[in-house]
């Protein structure tokens, strides 16, 4: 019988099932070795009913009440000598009606062409490339500023999200033209954030650029951004001081904030102070609160004040929920809130499709929902 030669032995080598599987499972490990790219998400779908003085009442299927709805991708890569690459890119979704978030391009105008909610998946809740290392960590593109950390759930009982959400008072009233962009995100970011194992010392430092044409005249620094954060973290003791400033040429927009809080037993006990000016006005609030923990969750209650200068006018808010973990990944929540304005004020209510017309009018608002994260 004729000796198969050797290129037709290793033929039939590469034709074995076993062998082809072999090598494509080392080929996969030699990649994840290298990089590791994620594929994550969130949806959290509800009913809302808000009431308004003067205005009735509306119901509907909303979405966010507990966590913001998201998808993302993100990934790292080893560099070797303790140093990694990373990227993010991450975007809001709304899954009572599927469409994509907004984003602004300059820090000054809302969406991509100027029109909140008018284009598809967008990434504008995170897009950043980082390098990590020993320095710390330096990132670039699209991302929260500084100061929007501290109205985070990890700093408010309720963070920025329902009926009950710190935006509703802690965000600024823009006046005289002015309309800031910058009040979570800016877009153009070059960030720094600290290194960990500085004995419980954190920092966030942040320059966005509005990319305006230096010859511009009064706009040449519109969408221009500076922020920073400073941290301390230390057993149950939680605390940080931001501040953050946008240049407009109508009036620039600034949003300072202190949070403390400390855990006690299975009670957070929580306090936030926030002053947003945007030019010559300014609302400064006051919130104390808790996250109380239960066997099954989790029990949230605020109380909010805020003083107006030059501007809108006083009100007082507060908010009270529950968190309701059915696994690690989902859970049930209820939240109920009540927004009230002092003298003849209609500025500030419980959600944004709801105002009251009266003059020293309130709204309140309820809802309850399931958030499912993947």
């Amino acid at each position: 019988m004729q000796q198969q030669t050797r290129p037709h032995r290793l033929l039939q080598t590469l034709r074995r099932p076993a062998f082809v599987l072999t090598a494509l499972s080392s080929l996969a490990g030699m990649a994840h070795a290298q990089a590791n790219v994620e594929i994550f998400g969130l949806l959290d779908i509800g009913y809302l009913h808000t009431s308004a003085d003067g205005n009735g009442s509306v119901s509907s299927i909303n979405t966010d009440g507990n966590t913001s709805s998201r998808l993302g991708f993100r990934g790292t890569e080893d560099l070797g000598g303790g140093m990694k690459a990373a990227f993010w890119l991450e975007a809001a979704v709304g899954p009572d009606t599927g469409i994509g978030g907004s984003t602004s391009v300059e820090n000054k105008t809302a969406g991509l062409a100027g029109i909140n909610g008018s284009q598809g998946l967008t990434f504008g809740r995170r897009s950043t490339v980082s390098l990590i290392g020993g320095f710390g960590e330096l990132r670039l593109g699209r991302d929260y500023v500084p100061s929007f950390n501290n109205l985070t759930v990890s700093m408010h009982p309720f963070g920025t999200n329902g009926v009950g959400n710190a935006g509703q008072l802690f965000y600024q009233v823009n006046t005289g033209g002015t309309t800031a962009r910058t009040n979570v995100r800016a877009s153009n970011s070059i960030g720094y954030f600290l290194p960990a194992g500085l004995g419980g010392f954190t920092g966030h430092f942040m320059y966005a650029m509005g990319e305006q044409a230096s010859n511009a005249g009064a706009i040449a620094d519109d969408g221009n951004h500076v922020g920073a954060r400073i941290g301390y973290r230390s057993g149950d003791l939680n605390m940080a001081l931001a501040t953050g400033t946008t240049k407009y040429a109508t009036g620039d927009f600034t949003q300072t904030n202190f949070a403390i809080n400390y855990q006690f037993g299975p009670a957070k006990l929580m306090y936030l102070w926030g002053k947003n000016d945007v030019g010559v006005t300014s609302t400064t609030v006051n919130m104390v609160g808790t996250q109380y923990k239960v066997s099954t969750g989790e029990v949230r209650f605020a109380y909010t004040t805020l003083k107006a200068d030059k501007v809108a006018n006083d009100a007082t808010q507060w908010a009270v929920g529950y968190v309701h973990d059915l696994s690690k990944r989902t859970a049930l929540y209820a939240n109920y809130s009540q927004v009230s304005n002092d003298g003849t004020g209609v500025k500030f209510s419980v959600g944004s499709g709801n105002s009251t017309t009266t003059p020293g009018g309130g709204s309140t608002g309820y809802e309850f929902g399931v958030r499912h994260s993947f």
